[in-house]
């Protein structure tokens, strides 16, 4: 599976190594007088991935339409990448369904057949945002998932293997335009995508 950029129903551009997917959470840390530490955790988290791409199209024009029509405010869909390890010990290939409260660090899954594995990107029909399983699954029963629901979840299905959809817009710095290397190849450097919060 080609994880990248969809534009049309269509991978336009591939996600190329190396790729960094990282956790935004803010966290206030704060040292007292006895330099003892403290923190404070908020609620919001989101994904941020930072990649080069390879355009699909020979003359890459629709990668450079698509990053100037976008800009860094309107939203598109990408696959989100699993981590290889995760892509080596699924063996889950069912459709199952989840339910659980906004706010829970665990939902409920039935209809699984096979492993769903720790670290696994997800995602539940009647959401937006997408989770990473803090547990691993074999079967039906309870996958902690992160960060906690923002939603309820009752008896949706939940995306789990290559075809989880993620909304993300362009990093402010993504160039607008085209950018040649030897004159044939668009090279626009590394890519910031930020994940949409609704």
């Amino acid at each position: 599976m080609a994880y990248g950029i969809l534009d049309d129903g269509l991978v336009i551009a591939e996600f190329v190594v190396p790729l960094t997917l990282r956790s935004n959470k803010p966290i206030f840390m704060s040292d007292t007088l006895s330099l003892k530490r403290s923190s404070r955790r908020r609620s919001a988290q989101r994904w941020e991935l930072e990649t080069r791409l390879d355009p699909k199209a020979a003359g890459a024009n629709e990668l450079m339409a698509h990053i100037i029509l976008k800009d860094n405010d309107v939203p598109f869909t990408i696959i989100t990448p699993q981590n290889i390890g995760v892509i080596q010990a699924r063996t889950s290939v069912s459709a199952p369904s989840a339910s659980g409260s906004a706010g829970a660090s665990a939902v409920t899954i039935t209809n699984n057949a096979g492993l769903i594995p720790k670290g696994t990107f997800v995602k539940f029909a009647n959401h937006s945002k997408v989770y990473m399983t803090g547990s691993r699954l074999n079967g039906n029963g309870t996958l902690t998932i992160y960060p906690t629901l923002r939603a309820d979840v009752v008896n949706q299905v939940m995306s789990h293997r290559d075809d989880v959809l993620m909304s993300v817009t362009y990093d402010s710095d993504v160039v607008k335009g085209m950018v040649f290397d030897d004159g044939i190849l668009m090279d626009v450097g590394v890519v910031k995508l930020i994940e949409s919060i609704k």
